[in-house]
């Protein structure tokens, strides 16, 4: 299911835009974080704007959000937890469920270290930063790079679809294909995308998009998946 490399943005973008409805926008990184961090910027389809990342660990944890059809929204650095009258540190993200649910995530790396306004805070103990949180108000939740690289394979899957739901979004015939390939689906319990391409008098890479759109929101899932593979096996989800 691999995307081409002409693959393009759901739209044009003009500016970091960002929905004043949310409780909570993104923090901007300052011209500081930009030069000694690694800085990823893409468009979300699932929030509407591009997203600034900060840190590979970070952008793994976003491609998750993205790719979760329970989520309406989510934000990155949504606000600092305050430790001290000089020491503040970024909560990871912010997340919306569609039905209502928000949460915080605090992403914790390997070295157990995090950064802050005054340097490095080891987190190794999260029962102080709970404490912290719990003054304020929050309630943590924490996700450790382990995690999130124990499903490695998942993410190689997301950066292989986003593209492919950039394409979905920009594609002017994708409400005439899209009742095809659920009539599909819809009388088998499994079919393969080839066999999908093979059914549809349409262009191959357009039946892609559609399908990848459809994963993103949940309409679809994949089966085994193996990253680079050439074929996928398609599902509708019943849980």
């Amino acid at each position: 299911m691999t995307a081409g490399t002409k693959a393009t943005q759901a739209k044009p973008i003009t500016a970091h835009a960002v929905n004043a409805a949310l409780p909570y926008q993104p923090r901007m990184l300052n011209r500081g974080e930009r030069s000694r961090r690694e800085v990823f910027v893409f468009f979300s389809p699932r929030n509407q704007r591009i997203v600034t990342i900060a840190d590979t660990v970070n952008v793994a944890f976003a491609m998750q959000l993205e790719f979760d059809p329970t989520l309406s929204a989510y934000v990155e650095r949504p606000r600092r937890l305050k430790l001290s009258d000089r020491q503040e540190v970024d909560i990871s993200f912010w997340t919306r469920s569609k039905s209502g649910e928000e949460r915080f995530h605090m992403l914790i790396p390997h070295s157990g270290n995090l950064g802050s306004t005054t340097g490095t805070l080891s987190v190794r103990d999260r029962g102080s930063l709970d404490v912290v949180a719990q003054r304020q108000g929050l309630v943590l939740h924490y996700v450790t790079e382990a995690e999130l690289l124990a499903s490695r394979a998942w993410l190689a899957t997301a950066f292989e679809l986003l593209p492919l739901v950039w394409e979905y979004g920009r594609l002017l015939n994708r409400a005439l294909i899209r009742p095809h390939i659920e009539a599909l689906v819809r009388n088998a319990e499994r079919v393969s995308l080839a066999r999908t391409i093979d059914a549809l008098a349409y262009d191959p890479g357009q039946v892609q998009a559609v399908v990848a759109g459809m994963i993103h929101e949940g309409a679809l899932r994949l089966v085994d998946y193996q990253p680079g593979a050439r074929d996928a096996v398609l599902e509708v989800p019943h849980d």
